[in-house]
């Protein structure tokens, strides 16, 4: 695995590794989703590196960084980066973020991150998904379960509530370790909608028209909520083909985006 420097802020570690020896004129970070690393975007940000200083980022609980100290929410990750980010030179940096990535993107922006001119989301997360009325009365069922499940705990102990876990749980969830899952589930419910109205910065939308994680309907809510967004949306492209089969595509609208930002 190519070498990677390790970043520790109030416990909780990222590791970063530079794709090119370039410094500047625009810094390119990349955050991968949940479940993966920095291996399963590289692809794409190397075909990218002609575009200036790029770094692809472990976040905690992913490839080579450790567990969180603690439940880490979205905010936790984009704080973490963002103590990382001041250690580097003040270049016009651009947040690169799948699904998971972006809801952490639109946090660094929210709070204000020195040097951040710009986000691209690739199939981002952080908006709730429409639901089917057939998977919006499902979910209510479940929640109504586990609140009965949660009520027979201190009769039954954590019996009824773990069957019901493994029979309705995510398969994120079920493949998730016990003490990554507060974690897994600060990240899930975390919903940025209330954010993205006080987020300015240009963003370049792009979602798969095939993808099921992050359905068009999550793009179009991002293109309705942030102040200077623009969605393309990508026939025939799922939820992880933007990062490796799509990559002739999404590259392009990426380098066309930076150069306007660069203009």
């Amino acid at each position: 695995m190519p070498q990677s420097t390790r970043f520790e802020h109030n416990g909780a570690t990222l590791r970063a590794e530079p794709l090119t020896e370039a410094l500047g004129p625009i810094r390119l970070v990349w955050l991968h989703g949940w479940g993966q690393s920095r291996e399963e975007i590289r692809p794409l940000a190397e075909s990218l590196v002609a575009a200036g200083e790029s770094w692809i980022l472990d976040l905690p609980g992913h490839g080579e960084a450790p567990n969180p100290p603690e439940a880490y929410s979205p905010a936790h990750y984009a704080r973490l980066v963002a103590a990382w980010l001041a250690t580097q030179p003040a270049y016009p940096t651009v947040i690169i973020g799948h699904s998971l990535g972006f809801r952490v993107a639109i946090h660094m922006a929210h709070m204000r991150t020195p040097t951040l001119i710009g986000l691209v989301a690739l199939g981002g997360a952080g908006v709730p998904r429409a639901l089917t009325a057939k998977e919006a009365s499902r979910r209510r069922t479940i929640r109504l379960l586990l609140r009965i499940g949660k009520l027979l705990k201190p009769f039954m102990g954590e019996a009824p509530l773990n069957a019901l876990r493994t029979r309705f749980g995510s398969s994120d969830y079920l493949h998730v370790t016990a003490d990554l899952r507060p974690t897994f589930l600060a990240v899930v419910n975390d919903n940025v909608t209330n954010l993205c109205p006080e987020v300015p910065l240009p963003t370049l939308l792009i979602y798969g028209e095939a993808d099921t994680e992050t359905p068009p309907s999550v793009g179009q809510k991002f293109l309705s909520l942030l102040p200077q967004a623009q969605l393309h949306l990508l026939p025939h492209q799922t939820h992880y083909s933007l990062l490796a089969g799509g990559r002739h595509v999404v590259a392009p609208l990426i380098r066309t985006f930076l150069k306007g930002l660069v203009a």
